[in-house]
């Protein structure tokens, strides 16, 4: 888990220094993915054993297979489609037929051969599948303007968490993204819970079916381990001790890493940005300073909110920045001719700022802000403040979109 996420977060950190590896944005062209479309169908019409026909062309992975393969063979300097065809379609033969080894083995043709194979049931080289897993839960995205990878807010905030609470967000944001158990890109929902079913430390094994690449996957980031069977020598896959903390976690309806990604993902699907954390802070602090909508003792508490938050005392941090938050919301109705006691609870009082247009639908609709609030505020929330740190930067994130997106009436 410890390496998997350090790699992770070095890939979303080059990105933003260099712009990243533009290598791993190739695809092949249409005219190539079709003929080897062509070509695999004809050889699953001919196979005479099991075959991944709905895996690769119902699902999905097919296309994915061929640009892995494509990228590879784009770093060895071989970008000509009539080659690639040639060396991917023996791929397909081999995948088919299960041959790995060829005869003659001292042939470079054969040996890259072989090797694209790996590369092809791997989905990519080290590399690749770090881009792809990356991009696929948008912690990277690709600037067209710029024609650059960047970090996205998800990104940055993965570069703020500790490895458990990284594998949690990430695991989470599968949850957001899972569009069903055909998605071959994240792991739905249904997986985790089949895989929170077993017993760690039983080693009980994973029976269900699941795909080489999100097995690869879950062993990478620390969930399943693997053994050999002594008997038939064949691969036993089980849950690790650590896999029941994260899926618990990811799995739970109170989930602070899930609202975290959630409220970040609508933040920029609406033009907004999450920059580093470091960045956030001072932007709220240099707002909250200029604006007339906070009074000198919200100031002190925001302040104070923030220093509690660095201490790590995040529950702390929670309970003192809460109140700002309504308060901030409060003046904003008087501004408004509203008079807020009228309102019964934080809610309302957004959703009456929406109508009037003073503050946007995202902002109004962020129902996870106020769950928390009343959890926080009425002491009736006391986990770890470990878990609570995604709260708390969730909160600080509304805080500044608050005071970004308030738009007075004239």
């Amino acid at each position: 888990m410890l390496s998997f996420v350090d790699t992770l977060k070095q890939i979303i950190a080059d990105t933003q220094a260099t712009g990243g590896m533009t290598i791993e944005r190739t695809s092949p062209s249409p005219q190539l993915l079709q003929r080897l479309r062509e070509y695999a169908v004809q050889c699953l019409a001919e196979a005479t054993s099991a075959y991944p026909l709905e895996e690769w062309f119902i699902e999905g992975s097919f296309d994915e297979h061929v640009r892995v393969c494509i990228v590879h063979l784009q770093k060895l300097g071989i970008s000509q489609d009539d080659r690639a065809y040639r060396l991917i379609s023996k791929v397909i033969d081999a995948v088919m037929r299960e041959n790995h080894k060829a005869q003659d083995e001292q042939h470079f043709e054969t040996q890259l051969i072989r090797s694209l194979t790996i590369v092809w049931e791997d989905m990519g080289d080290d590399q690749t599948f770090l881009y792809t897993v990356a991009q696929s839960r948008w912690l990277i995205a690709w600037d067209y303007q710029k024609s650059l990878w960047k970090p996205t807010g998800l990104g940055r905030m993965f570069l703020e968490l500790s490895a458990v609470q990284a594998a949690i967000f990430f695991l989470s944001i599968d949850t957001l993204f899972a569009t069903g158990k055909r998605d071959f890109h994240h792991i739905s929902e249904y997986a985790l819970s089949y895989l929170q079913s077993l017993r760690s430390d039983k080693k009980e094994p994973v029976n269900e079916p699941m795909l080489h690449y999100h097995r690869t996957l879950l062993i990478r980031l620390g969930i399943l381990s693997t053994d050999t069977d002594e008997g038939t020598f064949e691969d036993i896959f089980s849950v690790t001790p650590i896999a029941q903390t994260v899926l618990r976690a990811v799995l739970s309806q109170d989930n602070p890493f899930r609202d975290t990604a959630l409220a970040i993902i609508r933040t920029e699907e609406v033009g907004g940005t999450f920059s580093a954390f470091g960045s956030e802070i001072n932007e709220i602090l240099h707002m909250v300073g200029q604006t007339d909508l906070v009074d000198r003792t919200n100031q002190e508490s925001i302040h104070t909110s923030i220093q509690l938050y660095h201490t790590r005392k995040y529950l702390n941090s929670l309970r003192v920045v809460y109140p700002s938050i309504e308060a901030i919301m409060n003046t904003m109705l008087i501004k408004a001719g509203e008079v807020p006691e009228r309102f019964s609870g934080l809610a309302a009082k957004a959703q009456c700022l929406e109508h009037q247009g003073i503050i946007p639908y995202d902002v109004s609709h962020a129902m996870e802000i106020f769950t928390g609030r009343n959890k926080v505020v009425h002491g009736n929330f006391s986990p770890p403040d470990e878990y609570v740190h995604p709260i708390c930067i969730h909160a600080f994130l509304y805080l500044r979109r608050l005071l970004t997106e308030y738009h007075p009436t004239s």
